[in-house]
């Protein structure tokens, strides 16, 4: 640790930036080096130098940074600049953005800085749990600071001054409690920050910057208010309690309430009257009277949300009942929680009890409603108290304990959907903090604080609830067990919900598990030698019982070291058989090699290799499995023997039992008794080389219409996207829907003037050797037409890296940006950028075909380069078409077709919406399942045209 130093506000600090021409210390270079030196809140100097790095600069950083080749050609070298700058910091206490980073550069130039050094990312994640990102540029955005020169050494090191500042006056007012927490923190992980807050905390400043004290004896030695904490969360509305007979809803009333003179009209502003938002609302409201299963298809703009909101709501507040609506993005959650629940509120408050058929048996008489999550999302004060203990918390630990100390002093629902666990290594740990474990199931118990179940007490109480598919059908694992008991189902995206049962119902292994369940044992951390360091706290236990705690950890340290061989041999010879498939069974690509595991591979010679090892392992597993039950049964029964921690203890051995258990039976699955309706296989990632053996169901039709569908009294499924070729066929086979009411709601857009469908008539075939670069011309003309605000949708990464390659320079030299899926930024940030500066094109994959929300002027064309068909090749896609007669028309073609609705329908967004989509795949009209694909699109105004003409179509169109 470094020594006492004076006040932070009286200190003289410096913070510094290098800009580098990549990313990698081993093999890029500094070619420019930034700080400012300041003392409470004043400029005293700044430094600036350019550095020769004997090399190119790439066209990207160039583009980045503004700096140019002269200006580094014409520079001294580092080992020529490094005095000069060592001699301008001096030993002041250093600032930087991501401090790793820069150390880093200057380590691998041989500069080993003794300077104490403040990390901004430490700071803002610390003391601003919840901030969307912490980036240099998030932080300034976030903070209302500005950055007058970013991805410059000097401005940036001059924004990382501002934001030290900001931060620095919220870390004043920090009460002694969670300050003092924080240093016993830094103090035990060797974390850099403690030096920023020991001077903090010794600043008389704090006598009149630091917050109220909480009360006297309320707060413990972690720095947290328990009693505030269960006060936030303690309710007083009791769980609903259901009619014996069902009230209907009255269809009319639905229809009146989404009228012009309707409730709805009052509660949300700019409300519009949609003929097709009552049709659909009074269907379901229909369907939910009559205990029926209906499938609606809602085109863009028809307000689906509110539509089965609105009669579920009624019908469970009639009743007492709860309906449960499931979502498979977070975006829409999100917006039913936070904005159409609200709605609804307002819009119910004053209605007629009597008109709308609800009995206020339950004790209130307005709309409740929640969000409920997995185990996983929730933080387990248990867990977390057991690492804030830790005498030895790496400094990541301690980072993210921080974040979640300062957190807990306002959250009322523990969800770390709250906070911005960030992408650094420090987000890891929450596993190890979260509700999942079984190590946190006995904080369930009405006398501890749980914001687990917290969250089930609400759900309990509420009449609506919203979850994610995952959890649905982890419900369905769990026989009912999560979530509280539901009369309706209303299933949103649905079109995603074979997807999500697939994920569900199978499983992956990878080494890395099973190296985390042995490591859980393993050492003076470890299970077994936790048990015996407890049992020294505990008094009167038989001398017997000791002796068999004793012999089970000594036969478990014995035998890992002869497992850990056995797992070593059997993953090395399965990635072997993977990465030396040939044919069409295993396949290449940027991101995973992958090789189905069928009968004929199962008969190989070298698979017999694979059983041999499997075996050896299996007896190992089987034995540690054994000592695991015998080191549980050991603990039993000790509830009165004083043994510290016990009840924690005890989960967390029975968990590494389930765990073992687990792990064991899925890899003798896998590996010699698999199942006739599973698909297996191999998978090695491209990245880190990493072996996982995946499993996923055949078909899941049948278990989701016996244990989901056919155990609820109604259930509805939506979607935008759900018919191919204007039939819900597909989607009912694949997902075992049947015997259920269909609708189809048109979207009330016009789209023959909202939106021009251009299709290319000379458009290369996708696999010829002129496709690429007509892709590229087809990009550049529309970017140009529409002044950029253009969205280019891949089905690769591959292909999308390749058009940016050929694109840049071009759109570069229009002064329109490029922003490319995939090259650092997340896409929520990708998404704001481009609506912070339309003139842009943005190329996008995978996530970016839905759920993205670019409504107005920023999105003005679309282009589709390919029609997005599954690759032929993927384990469960392959598996699957096997089972038709015509795989492709009957499968591959329903599958592309619901993609590409989806991609369309990120063009028109709202009523004022206007725009082109492109279609640059020559096979929509060259084929005849092309026109299938056609149909199945809204009914934009069709133009075909040269390849050549499409700028000029879209300027047309446009205006």
């Amino acid at each position: 640790m470094f020594p006492q130093h004076t006040p932070p506000d009286n200190d003289v600090w410096i913070a510094f930036d290098l800009e580098t021409t990549g990313l990698d210390k081993a093999k890029d270079a500094v070619i420019e080096i930034g700080a400012v030196k300041f003392q409470d809140g004043r400029t005293l100097d700044t430094f600036q130098t350019f550095v020769n790095p004997q090399r190119r600069i790439s066209p990207f950083i160039s583009k980045l940074t503004g700096i140019t080749q002269r200006d580094v050609d014409a520079a001294p070298l580092f080992d020529h600049t490094a005095a000069e700058f060592l001699a301008f910091i001096g030993a002041a206490p250093l600032i930087a953005q991501n401090a790793a980073f820069d150390v880093g550069f200057l380590l691998a130039n041989g500069i080993e800085l003794a300077n104490p050094i403040i990390d901004t990312y430490d700071l803002a994640y610390t003391l601003r749990p919840d901030m969307p990102g912490y980036s240099l540029e998030d932080m300034t955005r976030y903070l209302g600071l500005e950055n007058t020169a970013p991805h410059r050494s000097l401005g940036d090191a001059c924004a990382t001054r501002d934001v030290f500042l900001a931060l620095l006056e919220e870390a004043y007012a920090l009460d002694a409690f969670t300050l003092a927490a924080l240093q016993q923190l830094a103090q035990r992980s060797g974390w850099q920050l403690g030096y920023l807050l020991d001077g903090i905390a010794a600043n008389p400043r704090r006598r009149l910057a630091a917050a109220p004290m909480p009360s006297q004896g309320a707060v413990g030695v972690n720095g947290l208010d328990i009693r505030q904490i269960g006060d936030r969360l303690r309710s007083d509305v009791a769980p609903l309690r259901a009619r014996e007979r069902i009230s209907k809803i009255d269809a009319d009333l639905v229809g009146a309430l989404l009228s012009d003179n309707g409730a709805l009209s009052d509660a949300l502003d700019g409300f519009e009257e949609r003929s097709e938002q009552a049709q659909m609302a009074k269907a379901v409201a229909n369907a939910i009277n009559d205990g029926r299963r209906i499938i609606i298809e809602a085109g863009t703009g028809v307000g689906k949300s509110l539509a089965y909101l609105l009669p579920a709501a009624l019908y469970a507040m009639a009743n007492g009942k709860r309906v449960v609506v499931s979502t498979n993005t977070i975006n829409l959650q999100e917006q039913l929680i936070n904005k159409d629940a609200h709605i609804l509120v307002k819009a119910l408050r004053g209605l007629d009890q009597t008109a709308a058929g609800r009995q206020d048996n339950d004790g209130g008489d307005s709309l409740r409603f929640t969000q409920l999550k997995g185990r996983g999302n929730y933080l387990c004060l248990r867990r977390w108290n057991r690492m804030r203990a830790d005498a030895d918390p790496s400094v990541d630990e301690a980072r993210l304990l921080a974040k979640t100390m300062v957190w807990l002093q306002s959250t009322a629902s523990g969800d770390r959907a709250e906070i911005n666990l960030g992408h650094r290594s420090a987000a890891a740990p929450w596993d190890r903090l979260s509700a999942e474990s079984r190590a946190s199931w006995g904080c369930m118990s009405q006398e501890s604080v749980c914001f687990l179940r917290a969250a089930r007490e609400r759900a309990a109480a509420s009449h609506l609830i919203i979850v994610n598919h995952a959890l649905l059908l982890a419900d369905i694992a769990a026989e009912g067990s999560i979530i509280p008991e539901y009369d309706a189902l209303i299933i949103d995206e649905a079109h995603h919900i074979e997807d999500a049962a697939t994920n569900r119902l199978g499983f992956d292994l990878t080494r890395a598990r099973f190296d985390e369940h042995l490591q859980s044992l393993s050492g003076d951390g470890g299970l077994p030698n936790q048990a015996l360091t407890a049992l020294r706290t505990a008094t009167d236990l038989a001398q017997s019982r000791r002796d068999a705690l004793q012999n089970a950890a000594d036969e478990i340290a014995a035998l890992l070291p002869r497992l850990r061989p056995f797992l070593t041999n059997l993953f090395t010879r399965l990635q072997g058989i993977a990465e030396g498939a040939q044919g069409g069974n295993g396949r290449n690509s940027a991101f995973a090699q992958t090789l189905r595991v069928t009968a004929a591979v199962r008969s190989r010679p070298d698979w017999s290799d694979v059983e041999i090892d499997w075996e050896h392992a299996e007896l190992a597993l089987a034995e540690l499995d054994r000592l695991l039950a015998r080191l549980e049964s050991a603990l039993g029964d000790l509830d009165d023997a004083g043994v510290l921690n016990y009840d924690a203890l005890r989960e967390d051995v029975g968990g590494a039992r389930e765990t073992g258990e687990y792990l064991r039976g899925r890899l003798k699955e896998f590996a010699v008794s698999p199942d006739e309706g599973t698909i297996y296989w191999l998978s090695v990632s491209a990245r880190r080389r990493e072996l996982s053996l995946n499993a996923a169901p055949l078909n899941v039709a049948d278990e989701l219409n016996e244990r989901l569908f056919s155990q609820k009294r109604s259930v509805v499924m939506t979607s935008a996207t759900l018919t191919a070729d204007g039939s819900f066929g597909h989607i009912v086979e694949r997902t075992g829907f049947a015997d259920a009411d269909e609708l189809q709601v048109g979207s009330p857009f016009d789209y023959p003037k909202a939106a021009a469908l251009c299709l290319p008539t000379d458009m290369p075939a996708p696999n010829s050797r002129a496709y690429n670069a007509a892709v590229d011309r087809a990009i550049i003309d529309a970017a140009k037409a529409a002044g950029g605000r253009t969205m280019a949708l891949f089905t690769s990464y591959g292909a999308l890296r390749r058009a940016a390659a050929g694109i840049g320079d071009e759109l570069q030299a229009q002064g329109i940006s490029l922003l490319t899926q995939g090259a650092g930024s997340s896409p929520d940030r990708l998404v704001r950028r481009f609506m912070d500066n339309p003139k842009a094109v943005l190329l996008g994959t995978a996530s970016f075909w839905e759920g993205v929300d670019l409504a107005g002027d920023a999105l003005s064309v679309l282009i589709v380069a390919r029609l997005p068909f599954s690759v032929p090749t993927d384990p469960v896609f392959e598996a699957r078409s096997e089972l038709y007669g015509n795989s492709f028309m009957q499968y591959a073609v329903p599958q592309a077709i619901l993609r590409l609705r989806q991609g369309f329908g990120r063009l028109i967004r709202t009523s004022d919406d206007r725009g082109v989509v492109a279609i640059l795949d020559s096979r929509v009209l060259s084929t005849r399942y092309g026109g299938a694909f056609l149909r199945s699109l809204p009914p934009a105004s069709q133009q075909k045209c040269r390849l050549a003409e499409l700028g000029d179509a879209i300027r047309r169109h446009l205006g």
